[in-house]
Order: structure tokens, then sequence, then C-alpha cells
């Protein structure tokens, strides 16, 4: 599964200026394998497929599903053709990946589509 993070509330500095970025974070529900990228300015299909192919390198192979959220912030202000273009650029990295691409329920907070510590 994967997801970005917004950082912005820990105010990280770099030579005195606040870091204006993001986390992509991948991660493996059962194994628990993480990976971290940082994204330079907003989630964009190009933030995730370059957080997703460098979690995909370091894990050193593929899962078998691909989850994440609606994916809503990168398909703001974008217009019908836009977003298709987006749908279609996230399918065929996908299929590129030979993964099956799901998501989590719309409007239910942090569902990652893992168990919780009491399981299922």
């Amino acid at each position: 599964m994967s997801d970005f993070t917004d950082t912005s509330e820990l105010a990280i500095t770099v030579a005195g200026g606040v870091l204006d970025h993001r986390l992509y974070h991948f991660r493996l529900a059962f194994s628990g394998f993480a990976h971290a990228h940082v994204v330079l300015g907003g989630e964009s299909f190009v933030a995730l497929a370059e957080g997703l192919q460098n979690a995909l390198w370091a894990l050193g192979g593929m899962p078998q599903e691909h989850r994440s959220d609606s994916l809503s912030a990168a398909f703001c202000n974008l217009d019908r053709d836009a977003q298709e273009d987006l749908t279609q650029r996230y399918q065929g990295l996908m299929r590129h990946y030979d993964m099956t691409p799901s998501r989590n329920n719309p409007g239910v907070a942090h569902e990652n589509g893992s168990p919780g510590p009491d399981g299922p």
C-alpha cells in the first residue's frame, strides 16, 4: 500500500528556510517492509510513479496488489481530459509492474487495507 504524508507541521528547515515537501510512503502490511521517498511539492502522478519505482527497486520485487487511497489530491484542479490521462497513466504503471490496483473506501479516514492490532 502507498500514500502521501503532509509534513508541513514538522517545520523542517534547510539553510534557514522551511522545506515544502511531502513523503511518499510504501509499506507491505504483512512483512512490514517500508520505504519513504521525499517529494518536493505536492502529490502528482510523477511523484507516485517515482516513489513506487524506488520502493520496488529497494524491495527487489513487486507485490501482486498496489493499494492506495483515491489519489484525489493528484486529481485536484484537473479538467476531465487531464483526469482521464492521469487514470490511463496510472493503469499503465500498474500493467508495467504487473500489479492489480485497489483503493481504500472513500470517506474512511486513514484506511490502509491492513488489519488493526486486534485483527480484521
